[in-house]
């Protein structure tokens, strides 16, 4: 397990892919996936036939509407021959994984950027394999890079970069959604929606309950077991976001912000309002708004 997350390939929130290759091809004989290491990370997705290869010890068999990325710096080599008539789309393309930083992981979209200094320097780790549908928006994609690859237009290739970096964020957020479809992250997924309907009420631990149909410290358990947080921790901190954005982006008073997202009163909120971010509300908006 361990060997295989060590493969998988970083993708940092503040840095751009650079496509050093692209292209479509097929075969009318087909051949064995070449023995080598590249200095690239390589997208490899199959639309016809297949292709069999190892990344150092790991096997995989790429089948039609399947992709797998390669990461550079490994040895990489096939020892079955592709069927004839396999047809594929490539990628490859640098990354900058020097320096220090941690995963953004699936929750943390409520966490404010100044609680944590760190956040410009994040990571998503792509999935090795995938399944991607003909007719997806990602395969259209695959089909739009390749000819943004080839054309001379110089607006064509100054978004490559960018455009690469969107199909590979599509590819995550989907693969994000894909695994976390079933069991505990479905659960709370559904609590997290719950509460994010419910900013402009204090915790409401019955009212989930109810909502859910299982007892709360049930809940709570598998929550912080999926998230790493709460569901109170969870709850004050989308409250915090939604005063935020209010403050940021209305001309409401701080006491009109309390009474909205029903404080017991306006030192209540100030005070949980710095507990969270670190300063005042007023002070918060003077910095903030432009």
């Amino acid at each position: 397990m361990d060997g295989i997350k060590d493969n998988r390939i970083k993708l940092y929130t503040d840095v751009l892919p650079m496509v050093s290759l692209c292209g479509y091809l097929s075969t009318d004989s087909g051949f064995v996936h070449p023995d080598r290491v590249l200095d690239v990370n390589v997208l490899l997705y199959v639309e016809e036939g297949s292709f069999h290869i190892f990344e150092e010890e790991e096997e995989f068999t790429v089948e039609p509407g399947m992709m797998v990325f390669l990461k550079q710096g490994l040895h990489h080599f096939g020892d079955i021959k592709c069927p004839k008539g396999t047809k594929w789309f490539f990628v490859h393309f640098n990354l900058n994984e020097e320096g220090s930083g941690r995963e953004l992981v699936p929750y943390e979209r409520f966490v404010f950027p100044e609680a944590d200094p760190d956040r410009k320097r994040t990571y998503r780790f792509l999935p090795k394999t995938f399944r991607i549908e003909k007719n997806s928006r990602i395969f259209s994609r695959f089909m739009t890079l390749e000819k943004m690859f080839e054309s001379r237009d110089y607006s064509a290739n100054l978004n490559l970069n960018s455009y690469l970096y969107e199909i590979l964020t599509d590819i995550y957020e989907q693969s994000i959604s894909d695994r976390h479809v079933d069991g505990k992250w479905e659960k709370a997924l559904k609590m997290m929606s719950f509460l994010d309907e419910h900013t402009d009420s204090p915790f409401d631990s019955e009212g989930l309950e109810e909502f859910m149909g299982l007892t709360f410290k049930h809940l709570n358990l598998l929550f912080k077991q999926t998230t790493g947080t709460t569901l109170w921790k969870y709850h004050s901190n989308v409250r915090m976001e939604k005063a935020r954005q209010l403050l940021t982006a209305t001309a409401l008073s701080i006491g009109e912000i309390s009474d909205s997202l029903r404080f017991e009163s306006p030192y209540y909120f100030c005070n949980a309002f710095k507990k969270h971010t670190g300063v005042a509300p007023s002070r918060y908006r003077k910095e903030n708004v432009i």
